[in-house]
């Protein structure tokens, strides 16, 4: 197995992701049966922009490779000033790199991250067509 690191981001610095999060909707698209059409319309410009607005706290983690490639990444965020709500927004680890628990670390950071904010309730939707996920 490869050496990783698990890197956080500043909300500054979304845009590293943008690469792989393009690659996860291309995934939702060609997986989902009943929401193709969401997925074809959907932009990245669009999609950072609903998650910085809609949070008051977030979460950005990065998984790097040992050539400092970004293989991985998870958002996760929290709605409002006093919200017991979190969820884990979206999550990707490169097709190459599955398999060695990256995302599983990564979700557990997240878990983590939202409880020690004080959240009492964390969701993770999965897209229709992604349950092996």
């Amino acid at each position: 197995m490869k050496d990783y690191d698990i890197k956080r981001l500043e909300r500054s610095q979304i845009d590293l992701i943008r690469p792989l999060w393009e690659k996860l909707n291309l995934l939702h698209l060609d997986l989902s049966p009943n929401f193709k059409k969401r997925f074809e319309e959907a932009n990245w410009e669009n999609r950072k922009r609903k998650l910085i607005e809609k949070t008051s706290e977030i979460l950005i983690e990065i998984v790097v490779d040992g050539e400092d490639a970004i293989v991985g990444y998870c958002i996760s965020t929290i709605n409002g000033v006093n919200s017991q709500m979190g969820e884990i927004d979206s999550i990707y680890i490169d097709e190459a790199c599955r398999e060695y628990g990256l995302g599983k670390l990564l979700v557990n950071h997240a878990i983590d991250w939202l409880i020690e904010k004080g959240t009492t309730e964390q969701k993770l939707l999965v897209g229709v067509g992604n349950e092996r996920v």
